[in-house]
């Protein structure tokens, strides 16, 4: 089994707090990420660009190695400047600007090659997914989706991509202004779903489930 990872634990926590009739003990898997019974298989992933996941991840190594953070780690984080910047002692993604509704040309394109890469992935030969009756599609993001117009502009989108004969029924997608979006590819529509503060304890639950099953 893949190493576990906190995505995964953040979705399952998402997941069942927001749709308790639909989710209960979600478990964390492989092959899809998480699986309710062999009913509906989740795949979890996050939109962020690789350059900033890697610049994320190198920036809390060498948080918690302090002095000891070796050089090749540092001149990493030097080389992928342009992918984040450090705002006090937090390190923010650089997304660059959101032109009025065009979801191609901001980072909401972001959301959009990730469900593309899913969709590959989970109808390729060698993925070796295990068979259930539905697949679903957690995105975690920090990406700002704030009109009607971008959201149904990845309606259409999302519709597109998801033509293959292995699809995600519900892509679930988590913004950056607290807000989780549903899209229902069967049915052609999507839900909203204001987290607020929620999101914040959600992703504490998720800390704590992470550490916990790491010790």
């Amino acid at each position: 089994m893949a190493q576990k990872r906190f995505d995964e634990y953040f979705a399952k926590v998402v997941l069942e707090k927001c749709f308790p009739e639909k989710f209960s003990d979600l478990q964390i898997s492989d092959k899809p990420d998480l699986r309710h019974g062999n009913d509906i298989g989740i795949e979890v992933t996050n939109c962020m660009p690789k350059e900033a996941v890697e610049a994320f991840n190198l920036w809390h190594r060498a948080a918690k190695q302090g002095e000891q953070t070796p050089p090749r780690i540092l001149e990493r984080l030097e080389q992928l400047k342009d992918a984040v910047h450090l705002e006090g002692n937090s390190l923010i993604w650089e997304q660059g600007s959101y032109v009025n509704d065009d979801i191609d040309n901001s980072p909401i394109k972001e959301f959009i090659n990730a469900v593309a890469n899913k969709v590959e992935r989970l109808n390729s030969a060698n993925a070796n997914y295990a068979r259930m009756k539905n697949y679903d599609l957690f995105v975690n993001s920090f990406i700002d989706i704030s009109t009607f117009k971008q959201i149904y502009a990845l309606l259409a989108r999302v519709k597109t991509l998801n033509d293959k004969p292995k699809k995600f029924d519900n892509i679930y997608l988590i913004t950056s202004n607290q807000k989780l979006l549903v899209f229902d590819t069967v049915n052609n529509t999507f839900n909203i779903k204001y987290l607020y503060t929620h999101l914040e304890f959600m992703a504490n639950i998720a800390i704590g489930l992470y550490k916990g099953d790491k010790q």
